[in-house]
């Protein structure tokens, strides 16, 4: 129907009908359209003069604002259904009175009211626009003389203290109306559809896809369209751009080396007691191997909250055990690696799908199938004896079976062995942030099954921990009743003391001139719908031209799969020169191009001889923050530099996934704007300044404390609008989560080392 409206003929009578401006139906009731998108992007009506000019007249919406001052209280809401605002003179308007027509309320678009959907924070603005009395649209993020940040935390303060009347525009977490199956659906003993004969004509029609409404200003803004982009043609040149096959060439011109920086042995005396106890223990095995002592497998954990320093502790005894092992004639005895990219990077290692080939896509395989790529694993690991896992928290039963799994196949001699025989060191904190799609390690037998609970067989093997509780990232005396709030915080169980220390914190206890200082400090939000919002609306506020990347698709229902199941490749990509971007996907980890590297946009190019209307930009340059690799050389032989910083090709990758039974990929930058990320982006992280919204309640144990313990002092943090509530952080009876990781913690402060590292463990003992 929509295909065959969409291009029919209009008829002589009907184009009668819309001249002398007589009704083309008869109702009884008045449909009242609502434009629900921004109110710079409302459709102009237009009205002709007695002279036939043609001039814009107000929307709706417009008229609102402008409304006299004795409709202070009216809500748009209101407006729209209760009132006759037709009139030119805003005098004349009044409410309607019988025998008007009720008005019925058409809104276009209706925005997904479901939390974790993108397009959850318009929903939250049309709520509050809908219902909020205002002048001006600004006024929309301030609820009760509470200045918000965004829209979804000023929906969500207002459904915890206002009482609407029902707009029919949704409830959150509403879900779709579903067809009855009687109504809608084909049963078994229906014949054959007769279609009607418009149908019929409909299927003659060219097959057209209807224009999508694209809800995004950027790209098509005045600025945005009046750039000169063509000036951005054939500036960068490389024979592998077209490719793809940039960074692979480098990789292979500069084979991964996983030794360490040298460091001195005096480097012990650097670390603290409890780190010295970890350092002793790991080096006094390594020298029982030496002397064939034969110890058995160490098993470690070690616990550590932010900023306890453990990135340091690992690569001294890192250095140290290489040092040895250089003295004997052999390979550096250890390796590092961790969940994330951005983990794996801080203590010198790989992510540990890299190291250990295992899947991305949840299903674990065997490597006797690819004998070649099992003996490259097992000549990797020869002479490896220990294995360093960062992040546990991160880590799930599931995975940590896969580990195990995998070690035994790289050492056959000891397949019987958790690990291969393999010694392994866990660190982290488990009162951070828990694995996505996975138990936790500290997860009981209970609620397990198959994988999970070889899992947590492997787990169990860790006989031995050590608890790191000396913070180093906020350091000094001044910092000391912080470093006592981030402890209670951690486990959910903040006095009033430190409650009032992180409430001195909410912007709006802050001065005008305390708050613009953190104009530039990235964002941490709980949620993905958070962190689209503000960084759309950050880009709007950019006075730079900006452009959309579109990604490119095939397959049926490809353009419709989110980016999280494409690879986190994005369907349609906002950039311009000077924003600041995420990278999505592990490029080279030695360098610092690791999925979560940061930097800022440097310059956008096209390939020599396109259309920079039609065509895609071939590459993206940017000046990552932490890049340590080599830099892209000009036509002058010096590297392209923004600043201090190497500037180097962001190129576009292909990801390949299922939609049912149809094969599909994407195309694309694996970039991200990041001038907000999620608390979970945001773990292993430190920053000097952060702005943190912890007002809602936590959906996953230890947001809170992941995202406030980033910051490395308190004049650093912010804390997003309203008063922040005690209840938020605190809880008289732990929750479930919690009482999991405390009962975890217990059990093995049983297992703790004793202070002074005794004699290492033999065989007998």
């Amino acid at each position: 129907m929509n295909k065959l409206i969409g291009e029919r003929d209009y008829s002589a009578q009907e184009i009668c009908h819309i001249l002398l401006g007589l009704p083309l139906q008869e109702d009884s009731r008045v449909v009242q359209s609502v434009d629900c998108r921004p109110h710079e992007r409302h459709a102009r009506p237009i009205d002709i003069t007695a002279d036939g000019d043609i001039q814009e007249s107000q929307t709706a919406y417009e008229r609102y604002l402008r409304r006299p001052a004795s409709m202070d209280d009216v809500s748009y809401f209101e407006f729209l259904q209760d009132w006759n605002f037709k009139a030119r003179n805003p005098a004349r308007w009044a409410i309607w009175q019988p025998p008007a027509m009720p008005r019925v309320l058409y809104y276009y678009p209706r925005y997904k009211p479901v939390r974790s959907h993108q397009q959850y924070s318009d929903f939250c603005r049309v709520k509050l626009l809908l219902n909020h009395p205002h002048r001006q649209s600004e006024q929309l993020l301030e609820v009760d003389d509470l200045q918000f940040d965004n829209y979804t935390s000023a929906y969500h303060y207002c459904l915890e203290h206002h009482d609407h009347q029902d707009d029919h525009y949704g409830i959150v977490d509403e879900p779709d109306p579903l067809p009855e199956e009687d109504e809608f659906e084909r049963g078994e003993d229906a014949g054959d559809i007769t279609l009607e004969d418009w149908q019929e004509v409909a299927r003659l029609v060219p097959d057209l896809q209807l224009p999508e409404e694209l809800a995004d200003l950027l790209g098509r803004r005045d600025i945005d369209v009046n750039c000169d982009w063509t000036r951005h043609i054939g500036r960068y040149r490389h024979d592998q751009f077209g490719t793809g096959g940039y960074w692979v060439q480098l990789r292979g011109d500069a084979p991964g080396n996983y030794d360490v920086e040298e460091m001195p042995l005096a480097a012990r005396d650097t670390l603290n007691t409890q780190q010295q106890q970890v350092y002793d223990t790991v080096m006094r095995h390594y020298r029982a191997k030496n002397e064939n002592r034969q110890p058995p497998p160490l098993r470690l954990q070690i616990d550590g909250g932010g900023g306890t320093g453990t990135s340091y502790m690992v690569k001294v005894i890192s250095s140290h055990l290489q040092a040895e092992a250089a003295s004997y004639g052999r390979v550096s005895p250890i390796v590092r690696a961790a969940p994330t990219g951005v983990a794996s990077n801080q203590i010198g290692g790989q992510t540990l799908h890299s190291l250990l080939r295992l899947p991305v896509d949840g299903n674990y395989r065997s490597l006797s199938e690819t004998p070649t790529t099992l003996n490259a694993l097992q000549r990797g690991f020869r002479g490896i004896h220990y294995l360093v896992i960062d992040e546990k928290s991160m880590l799930g039963l599931k995975t940590l079976a896969w580990i195990d799994q995998r070690l035994r196949e790289v050492f056959p001699e000891n397949r019987d062995e958790f690990f291969g025989g393999l010694s392994v060191i866990l660190i982290g904190d488990f009162f951070q942030l828990p694995p996505v799609l996975n138990k936790p390690l500290y997860s009981t037998r209970d609620d397990l099954k198959g994988i999970e609970i070889v899992g947590r067989n492997a787990y169990l093997s860790f006989d031995k921990s050590v608890f790191l509780t000396t913070i180093q990232r906020q350091q000094g005396e001044d910092q000391a009743p912080f470093r006592r709030a981030l402890e209670e915080l951690r486990k959910a169980d903040v006095s009033v003391p430190s409650w009032e220390l992180l409430a001195s914190r909410c912007s709006v206890k802050l001065s005008p001139e305390e708050v613009d200082s953190f104009a530039d400090a990235l964002r941490i939000y709980p949620t993905k719908a958070q962190v689209v919002e503000y960084n759309h609306q950050h880009m709007l506020g950019l006075d730079s031209p900006a452009i959309q990347v579109e990604a490119k698709h095939e397959g049926v229902g490809a353009e419709k799969v989110e980016s999280s199941d494409a690879g986190n490749l994005a369907k349609r990509l906002p950039l311009c020169v000077g924003c600041r971007v995420m990278l999505t996907r592990n490029l080279w980890a030695d360098v610092g191009l690791v999925n979560g590297a940061q930097g800022t946009v440097y310059d956008i190019s096209w390939k020599e001889g396109t259309d920079v209307l039609r065509d895609p930009s071939e590459v993206i340059m940017v000046a990552f923050d932490d890049y340590d690799g080599p830099g892209f050389t000009m036509p002058n032989g010096e590297p392209l530099r923004s600043g201090e910083k190497l500037a180097v090709p962001i190129l576009r990758v292909r990801h390949d996934f299922m939609v049912g039974a149809n094969s599909c990929s994407r195309e694309q930058f694996p970039l991200l704007v990041s001038y907000a990320i999620t608390v979970h982006k945001s773990q292993g992280i430190t920053l000097d300044k952060v702005v943190c919204d912890i007002s809602a309640p936590e959906f996953a144990s230890g947001l809170s404390y992941v995202a406030v313990s980033r910051v490395k002092t308190l004049g650093g943090l912010m804390l997003i609008s309203r008063p922040l509530d005690r209840s938020r952080i605190y809880r008289e009876t732990p929750s479930p989560a919690m009482g999991l990781k405390l009962s975890d913690h217990g059990i093995r402060q049983l297992q703790a080392l004793d202070a002074v590292a005794g004699e290492v463990p033999s065989e007998s003992n």
